[in-house]
């Protein structure tokens, strides 16, 4: 079940928890809760074994046991851990989520994925343990950057150019009531989330067609690798979307929808302060390395997913080899160009 609404959180942490594993920037608004709570620092370091561990002593030592009802609150990392947790504490605990970001409240609060780091490798340990009740309070947007909220807006807008032409024109049209007035969030967010619980129904344990949403991301996570994550997760989404338009184009797959999702992405990203400067430090031969062991692919196998011509996109599975990593390279090269004028 999912619930959005302006001021939808306090009851939901009055009357739907026994423990509360909390980001610890919220420290100050959950100090005076009726139940224990176990923080957490909700960065890219943390997105370990070795954390999820700590935390589930945590939990046993602030008295958890079968059955009691865990509520999350935070952004996708604080989700992350929690969904790992959950699950493995005495084979499974209740739990709920109150996404604190824009990228956690419009995209993975529903579908249940974790994604854990092990040692340089990232996202490659993970599990589906979805959440039983979604409490998405737009309230917690005023707390968010403009980076913050271009991280939020590039998964947003992949979901919807995902499920096709007709979503993507009604997110854009949801996107300028937005930008024009905060209080429309919950409009775009029912619309994008309505968007993701299709894939999620259709192909929950993501074999199929819930892997389109990998859009932008294996551009995405070698992209963050290449600027030791300088790079947050949401803006690499949005410049890893139009490095797949580019190398589409490269392909002969041009389009209207693709040209569009383009600007759009474009006016994104020139809300994000500094990008120019980050992406110039990109580290080329790291990102090749990490764009390669990306988990998507198969053995001897690229597996992008690319837009297409008439809308959507596609799994497009191309060799390995070095013509083709070339060609990935060349389209990094010109969008970073472009994003950095």
């Amino acid at each position: 079940m999912v619930r959005i609404g302006e001021g939808s959180f306090a009851p939901a942490l009055a009357s739907g928890a026994d423990i509360v594993l909390a980001d610890r920037f919220f420290a100050p608004m959950l100090e005076n809760s009726s139940v224990p709570v176990v923080y957490l620092d909700a960065d890219e370091e943390s997105k370990t074994l070795q954390r999820a561990e700590q935390l589930i002593v945590a939990c046993f030592d602030a008295g958890a046991r079968r059955g009691t009802r865990l509520l999350a609150v935070g952004g996708g990392v604080v989700q992350d851990l929690a969904t790992l947790v959950s699950s493995l504490y005495m084979r499974g605990l209740p739990w709920s989520y109150a996404p604190t970001t824009l990228m956690a409240m419009a995209d993975s609060c529903v579908g249940g994925k974790s994604s854990i780091n092990a040692g340089k490798a990232k996202n490659v340990v993970g599990n589906i343990y979805p959440p039983r009740e979604v409490t998405i309070d737009p309230g917690f947007l005023s707390t968010l950057s403009d980076e913050e909220l271009v991280a939020g807006l590039s998964e947003a807008v992949k979901i919807c150019f995902c499920h096709g032409l007709g979503c993507f024109q009604q997110y854009l049209r949801h996107f300028e009531s937005f930008s024009s007035d905060p209080a429309a969030a919950p409009l775009l967010l029912h619309h994008v989330l309505s968007a993701k619980k299709w894939f999620v129904e259709v192909d929950e344990f993501d074999t199929k067609e819930r892997r389109l949403l990998n859009f932008g991301h294996t551009f995405a996570h070698a992209l963050e690798s290449a600027t030791s994550f300088s790079v947050n997760h949401g803006v690499a989404v949005a410049v890893g979307m139009l490095c797949a338009v580019r190398l589409a184009a490269m392909d002969g797959q041009r389009g209207e929808a693709s040209s569009r999702l383009a600007a759009h992405c474009r006016v994104l990203l020139a809300r994000v302060p500094d990008l120019a400067s980050r992406l110039a430090d990109l580290d080329e031969a790291q990102f090749e390395q990490a764009f390669r062991a990306d988990k998507k692919h198969a053995p001897g196998e690229f597996r992008l997913i690319l837009p297409s011509a008439g809308g959507g996109v596609q799994e497009v599975p191309s060799d390995d080899g070095t013509g083709r990593m070339k060609a990935v390279l060349e389209a990094l090269r010109r969008v970073v160009a472009e994003v950095g004028v």
